[in-house]
């Protein structure tokens, strides 16, 4: 006996994921912004602990673009549900966060010296 999700769950989920990804395609935008952001002349580290800041912060937006662009490919895939990525998606927005704040400390940082 096969079970069949109800239309109305599987319309629910196919929101979810879409909600999903687009999060993270907007996150994957603000990456750019970021990383733009701190190429700029101004944001020069002036010392050498500056300079592991940012080159840490280019490497977290390195792998963060890299985990967005995988959970995204998988998510459009129409066979997998959004459960099995839910919280994978979760874990990339918190930790876009934490790395959004670190570039705005480190901005901060740069614009005082």
């Amino acid at each position: 006996m096969t079970t069949t999700q109800h239309p109305a769950s599987r319309r629910v989920e196919e929101n979810d994921k879409n909600a999903i990804v687009v999060r993270l395609e907007r996150n994957q935008k603000d990456l750019v912004q970021l990383r733009t952001k701190l190429n700029s002349y101004r944001c020069e580290p002036k010392t050498y602990s500056l300079y592991e800041r940012i080159e840490s912060l280019r490497s977290k937006m390195d792998s963060l673009s890299h985990s967005n662009s995988e959970i995204i490919t998988s998510l459009k895939d129409t066979r997998k549900s959004v459960t099995t990525h839910l919280e994978r998606a979760k874990r990339q927005l918190t930790e876009f966060r934490r790395l959004n704040d670190g570039v705005s400390e480190y901005l901060d940082i740069c614009t005082s010296h």
